[in-house]
């Protein structure tokens, strides 16, 4: 007797496969959920750290002085007064721009030496976000966004692009953007947008889309209402620094207004 564990005849064998591939392959939770959560964090974009680990973060720069200006402008005037008398073919001209020019070779060295020594003020330059700050705020959100709906992480998605910005382009404090607003923007990633989220996370799933003790607010339109504000102050903040840059092109244009032939 010949017995075998394969299909019958053709007929069986094809009903045997067709099962077999109608048959769900068994997904791991484990595997399903480190999928969910890489496409969220793809959503979110890149982490802050990682998109501001190349800006720059220069210790201080120096502050140009009277003394290196005037002395600047001795030299561009001896040039010019050398030059004018080379055309006159006159020696006491030359004589003259060539000592112009030298006292304001030693007023630059003079200048140059002092800013060696520290003498001169600085405007200092510092980070506004420090690397444990970007990368905590970054392991939050990455904890939370699993359990986030669309609209909330449309709303940080934006917040993350205006911070991002924000530290690429902030370089010190002035009329526009103060030091209250350096910290309020760290304050934000260090305390006041990670403990939004974790007051929301703690109420339980099921009960976020239900009115709040005595109010009639829900926990997710209050989440999203707390966001939308920390958005809209960020944004305040995107704008005092284009003001800031502003300011600088508004100075080049009246000085070079100064400059033009009457």
């Amino acid at each position: 007797m010949i017995s075998s564990d394969g299909p019958i005849n053709r007929r069986t064998a094809l009903l045997e496969q067709r099962q077999r591939e109608e048959t769900p392959t068994p997904v791991n939770p484990e595997a399903l959920e480190r999928a969910l959560r890489a496409h969220l964090r793809n959503a979110l974009g890149a982490p802050l750290a990682q998109q501001l680990a190349a800006v720059e973060r220069p210790g201080a720069q120096q502050a140009p002085t009277g003394l290196f200006i005037g002395s600047g402008v001795l030299v561009a005037c001896g040039a010019v007064i050398g030059l004018l008398g080379v055309i006159q073919s006159s020696g006491t001209t030359v004589g003259g721009g060539v000592a112009t020019g030298m006292v304001g070779l030693m007023g630059l060295f003079w200048a140059r030496r002092r800013s060696g020594n520290g003498s001169d003020a600085t405007w200092p330059v510092q980070p506004l976000f420090d690397p444990e700050t970007l990368d905590a705020f970054d392991r939050v959100l990455d904890s939370a966004c699993a359990e986030l709906g669309d609209a909330a992480m449309h709303q940080l998605m934006n917040i993350k692009q205006s911070i991002a910005s924000i530290a690429r382009h902030a370089r010190g404090v002035d009329e526009h953007f103060t030091t209250e607003d350096r910290l309020f923007l760290r304050e934000c990633l260090r305390r006041y947008i990670p403990d939004t989220l974790e007051a929301f996370l703690r109420v339980p799933a099921g009960q976020r889309n239900t009115a709040l003790l005595d109010s009639q607010t829900t926990a997710e339109a209050t989440l999203l209402r707390q966001l939308l504000t920390l958005r809209e102050e960020i944004a305040q903040r995107e704008k005092k620094i284009g003001r800031s840059a502003a300011e600088g092109l508004m100075q080049q244009d009246r000085f070079l207004a100064s400059k033009r032939s009457r």
